[in-house]
C-alpha cells in the first residue's frame, strides 16, 4: 500500500489540481451512479476507499466536500433511491473514527466496518443528530471466512438483535474474502433470512 502517495504529493504542490480533480470524480461517479439507477440499481453504496487515509481535519477538507456532492446529486436526481456511504477501516477510520462524518454526507445510511460494535455506532449517530440515519453491516469477514458454523450463526445473530427492526441491513463489515467458503457464506444469508425481531 502506498496510502495515496501520489496524491498527498499532488495536495501539497498544488491543492487547486487535485479539488479539480476530485470534483471532477465526483461529478463523474454521481453521473454513474444514476445511471446505474436508471439501469436497475434500487439502491447505491458510495465506498470511498481514500477517506480512511485521512486525518479527521484532512477528511473535512479532502473527502466531505466531495461524498456530500456525490450523495446529493444522485438524491437530487433519484429522490427515492436510498443512498449508503461506506468506508473502509484504515489508519484513521478504525473504531468509526468518522462515523459523525460519514452520516454528514447526508447519506441515507451509513455502513460500518467490523472494528466498531454496532449498538455504539448507532448511540454516537444518535447523539450525534443523526437518528434518521440507517446502518448497514457488521460482521467481521474473518469470521465469515475462517469461522465455524456456530461462531458465524453466533455472531451473525448478535449483530441482528443488536440492530432491532429500525434502520439495518446486514452486511458485512469489509468486502468478502476470496477464500471464504461458499458454504459460509450460504450459511450467513439463511442465518439472516431464519432471524427473526
Amino acid at each position: 500500500k502506498t496510502n495515496f502517495a501520489e496524491m498527498r504529493k499532488l495536495r501539497e504542490e498544488d491543492a487547486k489540481l487535485a479539488h479539480d480533480i476530485l470534483q471532477h470524480l465526483a461529478e463523474r461517479i454521481a453521473q454513474y451512479a444514476i445511471y446505474q439507477i436508471d439501469s436497475g440499481a434500487q439502491v447505491i453504496q458510495v465506498f470511498d476507499s481514500w477517506a480512511g487515509h485521512l486525518e479527521p481535519h484532512e477528511f473535512d477538507t479532502w473527502a466531505a466536500p466531495y461524498q456530500k456532492y456525490v450523495v446529493q446529486a444522485i438524491q437530487d436526481a433519484r429522490p427515492e433511491v436510498p443512498v449508503i456511504i461506506y468506508m473502509a477501516p484504515d489508519s484513521y477510520s478504525k473504531g468509526g473514527a468518522l462515523i459523525e462524518r460519514l452520516a454528514a454526507s447526508g447519506a441515507t445510511m451509513v455502513s460500518i466496518d467490523h472494528t466498531i460494535d454496532l449498538s455504539v455506532a448507532r448511540s454516537r449517530l444518535d447523539a450525534a443528530g443523526f437518528s434518521h440515519v440507517g446502518l448497514q453491516g457488521n460482521l467481521d469477514p474473518a469470521v465469515l471466512c475462517d469461522g465455524t458454523p456456530d461462531e458465524i450463526v453466533t455472531a451473525t445473530n448478535e449483530i441482528l438483535s443488536v440492530a432491532g427492526c429500525k434502520g439495518h441491513i446486514m452486511n458485512l463489515g469489509h468486502g468478502i474474502e476470496a477464500t471464504t467458503p461458499e458454504v459460509n457464506a450460504a450459511l450467513f444469508v439463511k442465518t439472516v433470512h431464519n432471524f427473526k425481531h
